[in-house]
């Protein structure tokens, strides 16, 4: 089960690195071209798993990357606002940086929600707001 897993999962970077696919359901019929017949679920975690998101090409157009390969994951600003902080981001890059903060784990951060180049990162009761975007600021910059 593991040799047909890794084999997948080679399939869809393959797949992502030299095809600009804009949904999940392209890839998943890309894959069954291939020989791997995959639910939405399955796809879902392998995308997960291997750090795939969803960004914005330099068409304007949304597209599938490598997370490691994305480049510029920057926040372009961190505001504080009760308990909320709320970031801005490139174009389309809400997303990525969404799934990095919530990688991290910081304490004190409850979730993420993300929009196109916005997204607010939801601080838990009796945590400092400004100590967790310092934290946060921090983190994301690694």
């Amino acid at each position: 089960m593991y040799r047909e897993k890794e084999k997948r999962h080679q399939a869809i970077l393959d797949l992502v690195d030299r095809t600009n696919l804009s949904s999940q359901e392209n890839l998943r019929k890309m894959l069954g071209t291939s020989g791997f017949e995959v639910t939405q679920a399955t796809l879902s975690r392998d995308l997960k798993e291997l750090h795939v998101v969803k960004t914005t090409g330099e068409d304007g157009e949304y597209k599938y990357a490598i997370m490691e390969e994305i480049p510029g994951l920057q926040i372009a600003s961190c505001d504080v606002s009760g308990n909320l902080l709320v970031l801005h981001t490139d174009p389309g890059m809400a997303p990525a940086v969404a799934y990095r903060v919530d990688a991290l784990r910081l304490a004190g951060i409850l979730g993420t929600v993300a929009g196109d180049d916005t997204l607010l990162v939801v601080v838990a009761e009796g945590y400092d707001a400004r100590k967790v975007r310092k934290d946060l600021w921090q983190g994301v910059q690694k």
